[in-house]
């Protein structure tokens, strides 16, 4: 059962306008609850479900996984094409590949053809040489975005923004929309927030790192084509033995005919099973390797 919380600004009253804060499976489960509703063609609930969604959000003070952020901007993404406002599908698009590299949309929920699915190619296109919008710094701890610190907010796409204090604490959590450039959903802390240009905000120790997605994806793309190139070899030396079987001459019975056309089209189907892995496995190295170029 979904209960609709009344959310407010964080900067007006922070988790007390809050009735308690969520957790990262609490808000997975009201973005599962959006995305069945609009499966099932049902836009009230899911216009109810996703509001719900958003409103843990805001109450939400713990990190959030990257597979929960993910959730939240593929249901934007849905609610954007329903609320008739299509600039902002490939904003949350983008923003659910930043946060989750490689993300398959499942085409049970966007089918091929649908008109969220065609903006997929634009919103990789946003994650690109996004100029940033400067923000404040706060005078104690620093500022997320998709769980990594940062000192400007994205303008090309949307994003899952977290503001920590001084001691590690999850103070504050915002949807960021680009067109919004919003910094009200900040909450002040200890003397307040230094909105000076010159300042520059400074990784906390233990935030988590781009350079941890990227070697997971390098890692993914050369265990990929490693594993690509093993399988190719195995069938160019499985074919190598196909081509090396000498024929029967005209002194051979019938079942030693059908015995060695027996082996031959089993050699053949075990090197096409190899090389049509290879080849696939191939492709899913590019496209790794594809995604690590565009996210790097």
């Amino acid at each position: 059962m979904l209960f609709l919380l009344m959310a407010t600004p964080a900067s007006a009253a922070g988790l007390a306008a809050c009735p308690r804060s969520f957790d990262t499976r609490e808000i997975t489960d009201a973005a599962d609850s959006a995305e069945a509703a609009f499966t099932n063609v049902d836009v009230p609930g899911f216009k109810a479900a996703r509001l719900e969604m958003l409103a843990r959000l805001d109450c939400a003070r713990e990190p959030l996984s990257p597979q929960s952020i993910g959730r939240v901007h593929r249901v934007q993404a849905l609610g954007s094409q329903v609320d008739g406002k299509p600039a902002r599908v490939p904003q949350a698009l983008a923003a659910l590949f930043a946060a989750e590299p490689g993300h398959q949309m499942p085409t049970s929920l966007v089918p091929e053809g649908h008109p969220v699915r065609q903006q997929i190619a634009p919103a990789m296109m946003a994650l690109r040489d996004d100029p940033g919008f400067l923000l404040p710094v706060p005078a104690s701890g620093w500022i997320e975005a998709e769980g990594v610190a940062v000192k400007s907010a994205p303008v090309q796409r949307a994003a899952v923004m977290q503001q920590v204090d001084g001691q590690g604490q999850i103070v504050a959590t915002h949807y960021w929309w680009p067109d919004e450039a919003n910094t009200g959903w900040l909450v002040p802390v200890e003397k307040g927030i230094d909105t000076s240009t010159t300042a520059v905000a400074t990784k906390a120790p233990g935030t988590p790192s781009p350079w941890g997605r990227r070697a997971g994806l390098l890692a993914a793309t050369g265990a990929t084509l490693v594993g690509s190139g093993l399988m190719f070899a195995l069938a160019s030396g499985g074919r190598a033995e196909f081509d090396a079987v000498q024929p029967l001459d005209e002194s051979a019975t019938s079942e030693q005919r059908a015995a060695l056309e027996g082996d031959l089209g089993a050699m053949q189907a075990e090197v096409n099973t190899l090389a049509y892995a290879s080849y696939a496995a191939a492709g899913v190295g590019v496209g790794l390797g594809v995604v690590t170029v565009i996210v790097w």
